[in-house]
């Protein structure tokens, strides 16, 4: 079995793009953050949603959030967009429902501006027990990136 998993959530499917070129380049599996909540198909309307979410910390409904034998895997590449420049609520609403203990967590984020920072850090302190790394931009990922971005992955 491979030690790592790729998690993603992906609105326009520029997350699952990057998500997929990540999982072919390592031969990984992937799974994806489906929310029970439809958003709304114009971009800032969605921005506006998730600033609602923000605001309220509302933790959304989750569909096929169940993943077998997670405590197998020991490196965690979690991927997403940024918004209000940090990871949706739908990533943190996933991540609370597991045990990232002792796992090595790699985030990647799609974005327009804004870089993975912020993210990193909310996945920090959500995660206690994990090691963190920094996080990188994934809209143009290439080999070179990717190879040093996961250097010491196993």
């Amino acid at each position: 079995m491979n030690d790592t998993l790729i998690i993603y959530f992906s609105k326009s499917g520029t997350t699952k793009k990057a998500a997929e070129y990540i999982a072919s380049e390592i031969n990984a599996p992937l799974h994806e953050i489906k929310t029970e909540k439809v958003y709304p198909k114009n971009y800032m309307m969605t921005i506006l949603e998730s600033i609602k979410e923000f605001k309220k910390g509302e933790r959304l409904a989750l569909t096929d959030d169940v993943i077998e034998n997670f405590s197998d895997y020991k490196n965690i590449i979690i991927g997403f967009p940024i918004w209000c420049f940090t990871c949706p609520m739908a990533v943190i609403s996933f991540i609370e429902k597991y045990d990232f203990t002792g796992k090595k967590i790699y985030p990647f984020c799609t974005s327009g501006g804004s870089n993975c920072d912020k993210a990193a850090l909310k996945i920090r302190e959500l995660c206690k027990g994990a090691d963190v790394k920094d996080g990188i931009k994934a809209n143009n990922l290439d080999k070179g990136k990717l190879s040093e971005w996961l250097k010491d992955l196993h």
